[in-house]
C-alpha cells in the first residue's frame, strides 16, 4: 500500500481514523477540531477526498502539499 496514492493522502493527515468505507481526519485545509475530511480508494485506485466542512478539493491538496496527479495511481511508470 505504500506506493498507492490513498497511502499518500493517509500519510500528510493527521487524526486518521480507519472506518468500513475508508477513512476519516482532520481536513489540512482548515482549522479541524475533529474530523471532517473522508478519503477512499476508487475503484481506478486514486485516493478521493472531500472535506464536510465545505473545503474545496484544490484547497485540501494543497495544503497537503500535494498535486492533483499525486491523487492518481501511476501509468506506464510515470504519473
Amino acid at each position: 500500500m505504500a506506493n498507492k496514492p490513498v497511502a499518500v493522502v493517509l500519510q500528510s493527515l493527521e487524526n486518521v481514523s480507519e472506518l468500513t468505507s475508508g477513512w476519516t481526519a482532520r481536513c489540512p485545509a482548515h482549522v479541524d477540531s475533529v474530523n471532517s475530511l473522508s478519503v477512499s480508494e476508487g475503484a481506478d485506485g486514486r485516493a478521493l477526498v472531500h472535506c464536510h466542512a465545505g473545503c474545496t478539493f484544490e484547497e485540501v491538496v494543497k495544503a497537503m502539499g500535494l498535486h492533483a496527479r499525486d491523487l492518481f495511481p501511476r501509468r506506464g511508470g510515470a504519473r
